[in-house]
């Protein structure tokens, strides 16, 4: 009997391990992944950070669209990427930087007071990391053609975390 309950503890024991590597593997690369959004100024001291409560605390625009990269019509939550924008007369560049160290690069006269939108929620849920975000540059791309050219498709960058204003 006494054989038989040291066995059990050791499988016992073997089974916390193996849970227990497991939650390593699957819940702490999901929890870990926190990444705010940071856009500096054309003197590139001005910096603003945007976390994801910033973000969700300011007026949020719903954008439905299918996209290349989904199937089927999304629906996207976010913040018009103006909002998050200094206030610079004239026109500017903007590079766009992805935490994979992808850079787009796109002028200011695209941008309008809707869209494109700073996208952190798709079909009712935060985007991780695996799934295009944290934060996902999106255009209304159903609405018009023009949304739909290369170029455009090019300037919607996901894995967002930093912008830069050039002049």
């Amino acid at each position: 009997m006494q054989a038989w309950v040291k066995l059990n503890d050791h499988i016992l024991a073997r089974v916390k391990a193996a849970c227990l590597c497991l939650m390593a593997v699957f819940l702490l690369p999901a929890m870990a992944e926190v990444y705010d959004l940071s856009v500096t100024g054309p003197d590139a001291e001005t910096t603003a950070t945007y976390d994801l409560n910033t973000l969700r605390a300011l007026e949020t625009v719903v954008v439905r669209t299918t996209t290349t990269w989904t199937e089927g019509v999304q629906e996207f939550v976010g913040v018009p990427l103006v909002t998050l924008l200094p206030d610079i007369p004239g026109a500017f560049d903007m590079r766009m930087t992805a935490i994979n160290d992808y850079v787009v690069t796109m002028s200011s006269e695209v941008l309008t007071d809707r869209y494109p939108i700073v996208a952190y929620e798709r079909n009712g849920a935060l985007m991780s990391v695996r799934d295009k975000g944290p934060f996902w540059l999106i255009f209304p791309f159903d609405e018009d053609e023009a949304f739909t050219t290369e170029a455009m498709l090019s300037r919607s960058i996901w894995q967002l975390v930093r912008i830069e204003i050039m002049r």
